[in-house]
């Protein structure tokens, strides 16, 4: 990521063989899910909800299958603990836009410990407005990557500033969008991530 005078660090993504995407973060740090939207349940914070933390380099993992995972453990008892699941469609019948994760930024980030390749996803926040700022990843088809660009309109319909790249994986476009919404006032004091999907919760261990 570029900002007005130096490359600061935020992501890093792949494509694997079986056409799956992962992510992740390159500073070291400890995963927790804060609360979890469940279609039945409701909103699910603790003490209903019950999550481990774990320590290492935050990951996300959006298996080819629809299956998209996050690194921190959760689970609403002790003996179904289960990695942070969430279902949605398979990545290859992804054709309309569709929100996969939302990052929010905190006020600072590492100082980039390499130089920008041509392999690299270079987001340039050196023009945004002051005031926090949230990513957007999204997939869809080229197709429709390409509508949205050539439109000229906005990827989030609240946003006051955006700045777009993207990874092409075939026929699809993963794209990332740093944005300043209308709504946020307030820095986070942390990393906070959003997965979209319906919860796969994990079964009672026998």
């Amino acid at each position: 990521m570029k900002s007005a005078d130096e490359l600061l660090d935020f992501m890093w993504a792949d494509l694997t063989a079986d056409g799956s995407v992962t992510m992740g973060f390159v500073f070291t740090g400890r995963s927790e899910v804060e609360f979890v939207l469940d279609q039945e349940l409701g909103e699910l914070r603790r003490p209903q909800l019950i999550t481990t933390k774990v320590v290492g380099q935050p990951k996300l993992t959006f298996h080819a299958s629809g299956h998209y995972k996050l690194t921190a453990i959760m689970g609403t008892s002790q003996d179904a603990l289960d990695r942070a699941t969430v279902l949605g469609p398979k990545l290859s019948e992804i054709d309309e836009p569709r929100r996969m994760a939302e990052i929010l930024l905190p006020n600072t980030l590492p100082r980039a410990k390499k130089l920008v390749t041509d392999n690299d996803i270079s987001l340039d926040m050196s023009t945004a407005p002051s005031g926090p700022l949230r990513c957007v990843i999204s997939c869809m088809s080229r197709r429709r990557f390409e509508e949205v660009i050539g439109s000229g309109s906005k990827f989030v319909n609240t946003s006051i500033w955006e700045f777009t790249h993207a990874l092409e994986s075939d026929n699809q476009v993963w794209s990332w969008v740093l944005r300043r919404s209308e709504n946020d006032v307030l820095y986070p004091n942390r990393f906070f991530i959003y997965l979209a999907g319906d919860i796969r919760w994990g079964q009672q261990q026998s």
